[in-house]
């Protein structure tokens, strides 16, 4: 089987408290690509400023190479004012990409994705 896999360094911009205890968003750069990440802090504990490595493939052995490693799914790509905006859900838990350039694989609605986070 032929592996996807796209791999991005980021810098953790900002973090956002969520309504629910212990889930936050955290807003990083990603050489040129923003990623949206929320998070439980049970989970993992990112802070603003952190440096990131956000592994997103179809390969799960890959993925459990990360301190947080999950299963999501492609639920929705779309483009306003030439960005484009691909959301993935890890068990309701959302990964939002925003880039400027049209998504390629692993990125197709419904895909199955593991994305793995670790700190740098």
């Amino acid at each position: 089987m032929v592996y996807e896999m796209v791999s991005y360094e980021c810098k953790v911009k900002s973090i956002e408290p969520l309504r629910y205890i212990g889930m936050y968003r955290a807003i990083s750069d990603c050489d040129g690509v923003e990623i949206t990440l929320e998070m439980n802090e049970k989970l993992m504990k990112i802070s603003e400023g952190d440096n990131l490595v956000i592994n997103i493939s179809t390969n799960k052995e890959e993925c459990l190479q990360h301190y947080f490693c999950g299963k999501g799914h492609v639920v929705s790509i779309t483009k306003l004012d030439n960005i484009y905006r691909v959301v993935v859900s890890v068990a309701g838990i959302l990964a939002v990409l925003k880039m400027k350039q049209r998504p390629r694989s692993p990125f197709k609605v419904m895909n199955e994705l593991y994305i793995g986070v670790s700190k740098k």
